[in-house]
């Protein structure tokens, strides 16, 4: 019997996921409004840039759905206003597992087309949004996997002049599992072990019998 509490031990370790753990999530709604921002929640504007936080009074009617609350527009006021927004803690990717990341980016309702690029180790893409379009910049799990040990920053560039960008809302980025034997492996490999236990108990008696 305690034989086979260890293989059905070992079946289950073998075949259960690891349960995904979340690395970041900004939704920027903690944050109060403001223009010419450069400290935004897990994010800051580097390199000279500012962002706007917007929401409430201040241009609070932007953050149309899938946003809400507050939200940033990429592209700040007065100064180096294309913002380039990005995590203040670098994330270790380590290969093997699986990395998603999920953002809600939207055009600047405010009849201009924007363009910002989205990086996150080797994941790079550019959108180009027309001013009401809250489809085609929505990403949800995208998945992010690196070859080696890799740290990455997600950034957010804005690539449009001026004072008007996308709009930027709910930043997600979890960790899945790494890759494990799928059940029916498991099984096979814990039956395999089963059966030379019991040949190995089979001798033992033999060789008590034989004594």
């Amino acid at each position: 019997m305690r034989t086979l509490a260890i293989l059905f031990v070992s079946v289950v370790a073998l075949s259960v996921q690891c349960t995904a753990a979340t690395l970041l999530d900004e939704n920027f709604d903690e944050l109060s409004p403001t223009l010419s921002a450069t400290s935004v929640g897990a994010f800051s504007a580097i390199s000279g840039t500012n962002v706007d936080i917007v929401g409430g009074t201040l241009f609070g009617g932007l953050c149309v759905t899938p946003e809400s609350g507050n939200c940033v527009d990429l592209d700040g006021s007065g100064g180096s206003s294309q913002g380039i927004l990005q995590t203040n803690t670098p994330i270790m990717l380590a290969p093997g597992v699986d990395y998603f990341l999920s953002f809600d980016l939207i055009g600047s309702q405010r009849g201009n087309t924007t363009s910002t690029t989205v990086s996150f180790g080797p994941y790079t893409e550019t959108f180009m949004l027309a001013s009401g379009d809250d489809t085609s910049g929505i990403v949800s799990n995208q998945l992010v996997t690196v070859s080696s040990a890799t740290t990455a920053n997600l950034t957010f560039t804005s690539n449009t002049p001026g004072d008007v960008g996308s709009l930027l809302d709910n930043v997600v980025v979890t960790s899945g599992a790494a890759t494990v034997p799928e059940p029916t492996g498991a099984i096979l490999i814990c039956g395999g072990l089963a059966a030379l236990l019991w040949l190995g108990s089979r001798t033992k008696a033999g060789a008590h019998r034989a004594d």
